[in-house]
């Protein structure tokens, strides 16, 4: 017998994703247009808002990046797994994992504080490496374990990024930004996203840091809710001092090896070099010398760091953009064409 499969599920799938891509490419297009109206101004003359500079990133604090090593302010690591699905085989992406400091870009004129993780990096590949777990065991290598327990590392630390993300805008939405006691839980959480990943490579657990989860949720106003968060912070103070003194540190499963095989990508921004930011400059509200930084802005979301010329930069995202749009409208109506040929309806 005759297997008979039916399209109308992957016209449907096609017709959808040709949707998605056409809007998407207006968003491209918006971001396109939003660039190359902004001027490229000094950095001494930077206002709040979204803001078009060029520098050089400042040598400051730096990290050795996971996969080459190479000292950096900031690292993104884009890894995929390769997936076999019936007769085809191909790489799938992961995870992302991007970490790094706050660094400073700098020219003739001044300098200016940067917040790079939420930004969209269009940086040249600094390195690219393949592991797999079955032929570690046959042939067994320190760097290639050492990345495949990075893989399952960056896997959490992913996880818990997004999670953050998703609660810093809820939290936004409800008015974070205004209200001192919704801050001081957003900074909560955030310590608790950033402490689970290194809790789960063998750090100790983040009792400190529910303990300030639970300061930051009260007083509250029912009296029993209340009793009963005084008492829970009574016993994670109790389960802190036992964790100071190392009597809870193997509770927390260490984090095993990634399993399969993988392919790691890396993106450095690299001190002494040369990048073009356009994002949104906002107040600081950390301590410190510098009273504004560049990051992605409430309003304008465009936030881009690239080693390449504006040219490059408008000529690319232009094309982008027109492919998407043209391509998305023709794959959409393609396949419903498709499915009105399928029901007879055309």
């Amino acid at each position: 017998m005759r297997g008979h499969s039916d399209p109308s599920g992957a016209l449907l799938l096609g017709c959808g994703i040709g949707l998605w891509t056409f809007f998407k490419g207006f968003r491209v297009m918006r971001e396109y247009k939003v660039l190359e109206d902004t001027p490229r101004i000094p950095i001494r003359s930077v206002p709040l808002g979204f803001v078009h500079i060029r520098g050089k990133a400042d040598r400051g604090e730096v990290l050795a990046s996971p996969v080459s090593h190479t000292p950096c302010c900031f690292y993104k690591v884009e890894i995929d797994e390769w997936k076999t699905q019936g007769r085809s085989k191909t790489w799938v992406q992961c995870c992302v994992d991007m970490a790094g400091y706050r660094f400073h870009l700098a020219d003739d004129t001044g300098k200016i504080l940067i917040d790079a993780h939420a930004a969209e990096y269009d940086l040249p590949l600094a390195t690219t490496r393949e592991v797999n777990s079955q032929a570690l065991a046959s042939q067994p290598s320190a760097n290639d374990a050492d990345l495949l327990q990075y893989v399952s590392a960056a896997r959490m630390h992913s996880l818990t990024d997004r999670a953050g993300q998703w609660l810093d805008k809820r939290l936004e939405n409800w008015g974070a930004p205004d209200n001192p006691q919704l801050r001081e839980k957003r900074d909560a959480f955030r310590a608790l996203f950033a402490a689970i990943p290194a809790a789960a490579e063998g750090g100790k657990l983040p009792i400190e840091v529910l303990e300030s989860l639970a300061n930051a949720s009260g007083p509250l106003s029912d009296p029993e809710k209340e009793q009963k968060r005084q008492m829970m912070l009574g016993r994670l103070r109790l389960a802190e001092a036992a964790n100071q003194a190392g009597l809870v540190s193997g509770l927390m499963p260490s984090a095993k090896p990634a399993e399969g095989r993988f392919r790691l990508r890396e993106f450095v921004v690299i001190p002494g070099q040369e990048y073009l930011i356009d994002g949104t400059c906002v107040e600081n509200s950390a301590e410190g010398p510098d009273r504004c930084l560049i990051a992605k802005g409430h309003n304008e979301p465009t936030f881009l760091i690239s080693t390449k010329s504006d040219a490059q930069i408008h000529h690319e995202l232009e094309k982008r953009a027109l492919l998407m749009i043209f391509g998305g409208a023709a794959g959409a109506l393609a396949c419903a064409v498709g499915l009105l040929v399928h029901f007879g309806l055309f």
